[in-house]
């Protein structure tokens, strides 16, 4: 196998169903139809969402035709697999929208010109009650209700409508529509995914084999979510990007690089070794903020240039009274540079943390903010202007 197939098979991907059989088929050097489903509920794009379209890259480098399924008809319901409760409906032409700003986004790493861009309702607008009745007659209630997030809130009495019940129907027909040969998606998707190949079978087809990829957590080690501080989104400013990845937990760097990067495993091999030999994790995830930025933005980020200063309000309680001073740790977290004290211990001994100016050697010292802005260096990596809001 050469070391293409491998990283394609390995890299980013947590399960794969019916691998002898995929493998063969990328060593036969047969161009084979991968497709990837785009629920267009919203136009967030982070890098949890890069996962799969990285993948899609990769097939497309060796020559596969790759097949986006842009889903306005089941987007108007809203996919439940790992939602809590029922989501809002949207209409068609919100679905036709975030789609295309999606797509755009997309453009970043995928090759447009060599991309098959389809919606689901092409094939879903034209059915009947009659055909629904038919595709449903292939699972029972009870598999619905098995679904871990249908299960929790069956079994807690929160509703659920039986309009969730036909969303799966609906994509898991999307498989048969375009008969490809491999399916991307999350573990999250683990049910849906199965099911296409149940629904291909029943209609003749040969089941398509699914390429599943681990969840990309947030900069916090918490499930990233698109209103969260945690959530890095690819088109967020360089300085944005630059500093939520260079504080990411150090127990993240590896996944980090693996997940959200073009790396192949080989690099990633040598990250861990870099970390075991007791290299400062500081120093891996300044590369790792440059790789990402430059992935979708063209370019690193310039630490030096001025015009990239940001401006942040604080909004600390102990400041919203009246104080003039709060403490550096208070100030730092305020400002979303560190989650927790721990983490500006560590800074004030590694990075150089100024204020102002003036190096700071203890953690726990009181900042004075009489005027009207503040200005915060850490190392060479990060400023901002930081302004006090007095109330």
């Amino acid at each position: 196998m050469n070391s293409q197939i491998h990283n394609l098979l390995n890299k980013w991907v947590s399960r794969i169903i019916d691998g002898d059989h995929l493998r063969d088929a990328l060593a036969s050097g047969k161009i084979l139809k991968i497709k990837l489903g785009i629920d267009p509920s919203g136009t967030v794009i982070h890098l949890g969402h890069m996962v799969p379209i990285l993948k899609l890259k990769q097939f497309q480098e060796l020559g596969h035709e790759i097949i986006i399924i842009i889903g306005d008809a089941t987007g108007m319901i809203g996919d439940a697999s790992d939602k809590d409760s029922e989501r809002p409906m949207l209409i068609r032409e919100q679905t036709h929208e975030n789609g295309r700003i999606f797509i755009e986004k997309f453009s970043k790493v995928l090759d447009l010109t060599k991309t098959k861009i389809v919606y689901n309702s092409d094939w879903l607008d034209k059915v009947n009650f009659a055909w629904v009745g038919e595709l449903a007659k292939h699972f029972s209630v009870a598999e619905m209700l098995d679904r871990d997030n249908f299960s929790k809130r069956y079994k807690s009495g929160v509703r659920i409508s039986l309009q969730e019940f036909l969303y799966p129907l609906m994509q898991w027909y999307d498989s048969v529509a375009l008969d490809c040969d491999v399916e991307l998606g999350g573990t999250e998707q683990y049910f849906n995914l199965l099911a296409g190949r149940r629904l291909q079978e029943a209609y003749g087809q040969r089941k398509q084999d699914i390429m599943m990829f681990d969840l990309l957590v947030g900069s916090d080690g918490k499930k990233m979510s698109k209103t969260s501080p945690n959530t890095i989104a690819i088109d967020e400013a360089p300085q944005s990007m630059y500093q939520k990845l260079i504080n990411i937990h150090d127990d993240l760097i590896v996944a980090y690089f693996e997940l959200a990067t073009d790396a192949n495993l080989e690099e990633v091999e040598v990250v861990k070794k870099r970390l075991e030999s007791g290299e400062h994790p500081n120093i891996l995830k300044v590369e790792l903020a440059q790789r990402v930025i430059t992935m979708y933005h063209g370019k690193p980020y310039d630490v030096s240039d001025v015009s990239n200063i940001e401006k942040i309000s604080l909004k600390n309680k102990k400041l919203l009274t009246g104080n003039r001073w709060i403490g550096l740790s208070d100030l730092l977290k305020d400002v979303w540079l560190y989650q927790t004290t721990g983490e500006v211990k560590n800074a004030v001994v590694w990075e150089s943390v100024k204020i102002d100016g003036e190096t700071m050697s203890d953690p726990y010292a009181s900042v004075s903010i009489w005027s009207e802005w503040i200005l915060i260096e850490i190392g060479k990596k990060v400023t901002k202007k930081a302004k006090r809001v007095f109330l």
